[in-house]
């Protein structure tokens, strides 16, 4: 009878658990996942791949660092040349709407050098300092009368007089061309020298050279127009800024 039994409680069992009998290593000793092996791409890099980084990388370095200095110098030298024009046009306005003469002072002999925008007397004849106030158009005030102060250049940057293409004169320049470390301005804004004649030759022009020997020149011409340019060696000519 007990027999009969357990023969048909082993026929039901598969009913009710799920259509499968469960053995006893199933429901009691579960079997692990086998851990997947390791890919070569888990690996850290060797010496010799840091090595080669650091050996281009360093190559890299050695080409860029010196093109990246000279493009910053000559951005500085722009930079000034910019500047400096755009004081001779200030003073240049100053003296129409002032109705004074005006000068552009360049002092190469400080360190750094400096340049500044300068109101003059107004009343005429020599180049000579004034006795008193105002005695002279051209002069300066016994106080100077320095406008917006004193302007620097950068470090490693000089004024010059002498041109570096020799011959070849900057555009807007007739004549000699001459370097000046003066800029006079009479009352209709026009270029003269000290004694309030127009400029008889051609223009008048400053050179700012940097430690690479670039050299950009800031020119006046006779009617008043300025205007920035940068010699280049290879074409042996002035390029306009």
């Amino acid at each position: 009878m007990l027999l009969t039994i357990t023969k048909r409680y082993m026929q039901f069992l598969p009913a009710i658990s799920g259509g499968r009998a469960h053995s006893y290593s199933d429901s009691v000793l579960p079997v692990e996942p086998r851990p997947a092996p390791r890919r070569r791409t888990d690996r850290g890099f060797s010496l010799v791949e840091l090595l080669i980084v650091v050996m281009v990388a360093a190559i890299i370095s050695a080409i860029a660092i010196p093109q990246v200095l000279a493009a910053l110098k000559a951005y500085r030298l722009h930079g000034n040349a910019s500047a400096i024009s755009a004081q001779l046009n200030v003073a240049r306005f100053r003296a129409t709407s002032q109705y004074s003469p005006y000068r552009m002072n360049v002092i190469a002999g400080t360190t750094p050098p400096t340049f500044s925008m300068e109101r003059l007397c107004g009343t005429d004849t020599d180049c000579q300092p004034p006795a008193g106030p105002c005695l002279q158009s051209y002069a300066p005030y016994l106080q100077a009368d320095i406008e917006s102060g004193a302007q620097y250049l950068s470090s490693g940057i000089s004024f010059t007089t002498t041109n570096p293409g020799g011959a070849v004169l900057p555009p807007s320049l007739g004549g000699t061309g001459a370097g000046s470390t003066v800029f006079y301005f009479n009352t209709r804004g026009l270029p003269v020298d000290c004694s309030g004649t127009t400029l008889a030759n051609g223009g008048a022009v400053i050179y700012l050279k940097n430690s690479s020997n670039l050299t950009d020149a800031v020119v006046v011409s006779v009617g008043g127009r300025i205007g920035v340019y940068s010699w280049s060696p290879q074409g042996n000519s002035w390029v306009a800024r």
